[in-house]
């Protein structure tokens, strides 16, 4: 009798200190920019995943806005996403959307000072095929070009260019979870310009499933016959789709601050 109440005891005591866990996605990512300053920039992450659940932790990056040791949470498959800065103990609603929504509504509605045009666009897909194996999952390799004309004008005075992207994706439809479109992601964020975001959606449409291997190569040509050649890659590094992923890694520490990202002007 002695032995089977230290067995209960034991067990309740077990229950009472273990932290609920799923089943979750473990993966580490790259991702490779253009710098004016310094050629390239790279943004590290580390993401957690458990289905609509997910945290990407800023490992190093040389965006301001995504300071190294910060992290975005969701628990809604980023319809609802937070900045957290655990070295100010603060957090924030990231509407990444709303923000570039309201740089390009800026942008279009400055009248006579600066104004964009954007004309001609076309979305083709070249190929698409077997991608091979990455990280230990099958992958489908879309190939595709998406072209513009673009005029921008300021104080009247008007540059033409042309542009072209060229984009590369290995994605593979074995992975469910909603969180990690957080992170890894076919579609860039809108941008706030009709035309443009049009053009986005329709190249978006022609990948299914998660990217693993994202390359995006943008030639812009002046009407001067001067080209501008940029290239844009995010890759997964690592990956683990059968991490223990603990409930609390998807919680707000408690004792943080909410803050604004973006200052709110009077009246708001």
């Amino acid at each position: 009798m002695r032995n089977l109440t230290r067995s209960c005891f034991g067990v309740a005591l077990l229950l009472s200190v273990a932290t609920p866990s799923w089943a979750g996605i473990h993966y580490k990512a790259v991702t490779t920019v253009p710098d004016a300053r310094n050629g390239n920039n790279q943004i590290v992450v580390e993401g957690w995943v458990a289905g609509d659940k997910a945290k990407v932790l800023f490992r190093d990056s040389g965006n301001p806005m995504m300071k190294k040791g910060s992290y975005l949470l969701t628990k809604d498959g980023g319809r609802t996403l937070y900045l957290v800065d655990p070295e100010e103990k603060t957090y924030a609603e990231w509407d990444l959307q709303a923000m570039l929504g309201t740089a390009g509504a800026v942008l279009q509605g400055m009248g006579p000072l600066l104004k964009i045009e954007f004309s001609d666009p076309k979305v083709e897909k070249v190929s698409e095929g077997d991608g091979g194996s990455l990280l230990g999952l099958p992958t489908r390799h879309v190939k595709s070009r998406t072209s513009y004309s673009m005029k921008i004008k300021v104080l009247g005075m008007g540059q033409a260019s042309n542009v072209v992207s060229e984009q590369e994706i290995w994605a593979t439809d074995k992975l469910k979870d909603v969180g990690l479109g957080v992170w890894l992601r076919a579609d860039p964020p809108r941008t706030g310009n009709e035309n443009f975001d049009k053009l986005v959606a329709a190249q978006a449409s022609q990948v299914g499933g998660f990217p693993l291997k994202t390359v995006t190569v943008s030639t812009t040509t002046n009407n001067k016959g001067k080209q501008q050649v940029s290239r844009t890659s995010t890759e997964v590094t690592e990956l683990d789709a059968a991490a223990s992923v603990p409930d609390a890694t998807f919680e707000i520490p408690g004792g943080y601050e909410e803050t604004q990202l973006v200052p709110m002007s009077p009246g708001q």
